[in-house]
């Protein structure tokens, strides 16, 4: 099973003239897969940029795999 670890996340603050308002930017996550750390995401507002090493799956078993991961985001399923 693949999941997401998160690790930090980036929050800017500013300021309205009365108080100050926060805002998540991004968030980092390591991929896991059983127990085995296999890359990285970061998530930010409106964007991601994946990084994902030590797979031993072939081509085409991986594009299967990406091919899941965004039929899944679609659906709103989180397989």
């Amino acid at each position: 099973m693949i999941e997401l670890v998160k690790v930090s996340e980036n929050i800017s603050r500013s300021f309205n003239g009365k108080e100050m308002v926060e805002t998540l930017q991004s968030v980092n996550y390591r991929i896991m897969e059983n127990g085995a750390e296999k890359g990285h995401v970061t998530v930010g507002q409106g964007s991601f940029n994946m990084n994902v090493y030590s797979m031993t799956s072939t081509v085409e078993e991986t594009r299967l795999l990406v091919e899941k991961m965004f039929s899944a985001l679609s659906d709103g399923n989180d397989e």
